[in-house]
C-alpha cells in the first residue's frame, strides 16, 4: 500500500513539473544562470567546509614544556637534572559529533535558501512568461483590429461615394485606424522591452521565445504550504538551534587531558638497580569547568529563547502564507469570472457588429449614427478582447503565485 501511495505522488509531482517544454527550458537556464542561485550553492560549500575546522577543535595545541632542574630533586635513582613534558586535551565524549549535527543542519537550512532562491527565479520566469504571452494575443487582437477597420474605411468610402454616407465617416474611421495603427506600435514595443527583461531574467540571449498556451498547475489546496522553502528553513534554523543546545550541554562537560612526562635523571652516589636511568610517566587529568557554569547556563537560555522567537516566526508566516494562498485563489477566481463574462459580451458584440454592419450598408446614414455604432461596437469589441488577454494573464499568474507558495 506504502508503494502505491509514494508511486502515485511522484507521478502526481511529475505532472506537477510539466508545465511546458518552452516554459520548463527557460526556467532551467535561468536557475543554471542566475547569480543569487550560484552564490546559494557556494554558500551551501561553505557551511559545509565547518566540518573540517571541527575536526582541528577537537583537539587543543599540543602543550611542550622544559624543565631545568638548578637544584635538582634527588631521588634514589639520581637527581631530576631535565624534565620533558608533553600534553594535549581532548573534548568530552560526544563533543565533537553534535558541534557536526549543527553543521548538518545548517547546511540543511543553506539547502532550504537556495531552494528558495530557486523558487523565486521560477515565478519571476514564470510571471513574465505570461506577460509576453499576453502581450502576443494583445497584438494578435490589435492587428485583426486594424484589418477590420481597414475594412470599415472601405465601407464608408463606397457609401461616400454612392450618396449614403457622410465623409465625416470616412475621417472618423481614419482616426480610428492611426489610434489602433498607434496601439500596434506600442505594443510592439513593449514586446521589445519584455524580449530584453525575459534575456536578463535568464542571463542568457534568446533569440526568438517560444510562447505556448500549455499550463499544468496543481489543485487547489493548502495541504502543501507545509513545503513553502521559507518555512522549511525556520524548521532548519530551529533544528541548528536544538543542535546547539545540545553541543553546549557537551561543551559544558569536563575536558580530558592527556600528557607524557620524560624525566633525566642524573648519575647517583647511592646504590641502585635503576641508578642514572630515566624516567617515562604518562598521565591524564581532567579540566572540570567548576566556574563557568553560569557561561554554559547562560548560552542554553539564549538559545531556548531563539527557539520560542523562531516558534513564533513559524506561527507567523504560516499565517502570511494563507494569507497569500487565499488571495492568491481569489485573483484567479475573479479571472475566470471576467473570462466568462468576456466570452459572453464577445459573442454579444459579434452579433451587434453584425446587424449594425448590414444596417449600415443598406440604409441611407447621412448622419453618421449608424456609423458611429458601428465603430463603438468594434473598439468595444477589442476591449473585451483586451480584457480576456488580461484575465488570463491573471489567472495564469495567481496559479504561478500558488505554486510559489508551495515551493513548486
Amino acid at each position: 500500500m506504502r508503494n502505491i501511495i509514494t508511486l502515485l505522488l511522484l507521478l502526481f509531482s511529475v505532472a506537477v513539473k510539466a508545465q511546458n517544454p518552452f516554459l520548463d527550458s527557460y526556467i532551467e537556464t535561468a536557475l543554471e544562470n542566475n547569480f543569487g542561485v550560484q552564490s546559494k550553492a557556494q554558500n551551501i560549500q561553505a557551511v559545509a567546509s565547518e566540518k573540517e575546522m571541527i575536526k582541528g577543535e577537537a583537539t587543543s595545541n599540543l602543550d611542550l614544556m622544559y624543565g631545568y632542574g638548578v637544584a635538582p630533586i634527588e631521588t634514589r635513582n639520581g637527581p631530576i637534572d631535565h624534565k620533558l613534558s608533553a600534553g594535549v586535551m581532548l573534548p568530552w565524549f560526544g563533543t565533537r559529533s553534535k558541534k557536526y549535527d549543527v553543521v548538518n543542519f545548517k547546511v540543511e537550512k543553506a539547502q532550504q535558501q537556495k531552494q528558495q532562491t530557486e523558487n523565486t527565479v521560477k515565478y519571476t520566469v514564470r510571471a513574465l512568461y505570461f506577460q509576453m504571452l499576453q502581450n502576443k494575443k494583445d497584438l494578435f487582437s490589435a492587428r485583426r483590429n486594424f484589418e477590420i477597420l481597414k475594412t470599415f474605411e472601405s465601407i464608408a468610402l463606397t457609401q461616400y461615394e454612392n450618396a449614403k454616407g457622410s465623409l465625416v465617416d470616412v475621417l472618423r474611421v481614419q482616426m480610428q485606424i492611426e489610434e489602433a495603427e498607434n496601439k500596434i506600435n506600442d505594443l510592439t514595443a513593449d514586446s521589445t522591452l519584455f524580449h530584453q527583461q525575459f534575456a536578463l531574467v535568464l542571463n542568457h540571449q534568446v533569440d526568438a521565445i517560444e510562447l505556448s498556451e500549455q499550463f499544468n498547475f496543481q489543485s487547489d489546496s493548502t495541504a502543501f504550504l507545509e513545503q513553502n522553502p521559507k518555512l522549511l528553513e525556520l524548521d532548519a534554523t530551529q533544528k541548528v538551534v536544538n543542535a546547539e543546545i545540545q553541543s553546549v550541554t557537551k561543551e559544558a562537560s569536563p575536558k580530558i587531558k592527556v600528557a607524557l612526562e620524560y624525566s633525566m635523571i642524573g648519575n647517583t652516589q647511592m646504590q641502585s638497580d635503576n641508578s642514572g636511568n630515566n624516567a617515562v610517566m604518562p598521565m591524564i587529568g581532567l579540566s572540570i569547568p567548576v566556574f563557568n557554569s553560569k557561561k554554559y547556563n547562560g548560552k542554553k537560555e539564549q538559545l531556548a529563547l531563539n527557539n520560542q522567537t523562531l516558534q513564533l516566526q513559524k506561527q507567523e508566516l504560516q499565517n502570511v502564507l494563507q494569507t497569500e494562498f487565499l488571495k492568491a485563489e481569489n485573483q484567479k477566481s475573479d479571472a475566470e469570472r471576467a473570462i466568462r463574462l468576456m466570452d459572453q459580451q464577445i459573442s454579444k458584440v459579434d452579433q451587434a457588429i453584425k446587424i449594425q454592419r448590414e444596417v449600415y450598408t443598406v440604409g441611407n446614414n447621412s448622419q453618421g449614427s449608424a456609423f458611429i455604432e458601428l465603430l463603438r461596437l468594434q473598439m468595444q469589441r477589442l476591449d473585451f478582447q483586451f480584457e480576456i488577454h488580461k484575465a488570463e494573464q491573471s489567472k495564469h499568474t495567481a496559479l504561478a503565485k500558488i505554486d510559489f507558495l508551495r515551493g513548486v
